[in-house]
């Protein structure tokens, strides 16, 4: 059963600048650190899910936001960890995705301005 406090989060993240947040967020996600700076990680956050459904949920929530998937990065010995990146026309998108626990992993993105950069 989803919670009141769930759905006030997702209402916040989806009603959040589109400069901190680069797509709609999947649901049950929690967005606990968003930068207004733009600087570094411009989001992040949490969601209560196993680290496979993390990275699929993510995964599918910035392509139905037009993003592009270009490639990903497993990383860790255990590969609890991938580097996901996007891109929509001259800007790039960079999605990482970490296991917390069992069911608990965590996420960050970044946004950056492409420069002339071939795609």
């Amino acid at each position: 059963m989803t919670s009141i406090a769930t759905l006030m989060v997702a209402a916040a993240v989806v009603a959040a600048p589109s400069q901190a947040v680069p797509f709609r967020m999947p649901v049950g996600a929690r967005v606990v650190e968003p930068s207004a700076g733009g600087r570094g990680w411009c989001v992040t956050g949490e969601l209560d899910v196993p680290f496979v459904q993390a990275r699929a949920r993510l995964l599918s929530a910035a392509e139905a936001d037009g993003w592009r998937h270009v490639h990903s990065i497993e990383l860790g010995s255990r590969r609890d960890r991938v580097l996901m990146s996007f891109r929509r026309g001259d800007t790039e998108l960079t999605v990482m995705v970490s296991r917390m626990g069992v069911a608990k992993s965590a996420f960050s993105c970044g946004v950056s301005a492409g420069e002339g950069r071939e795609g």
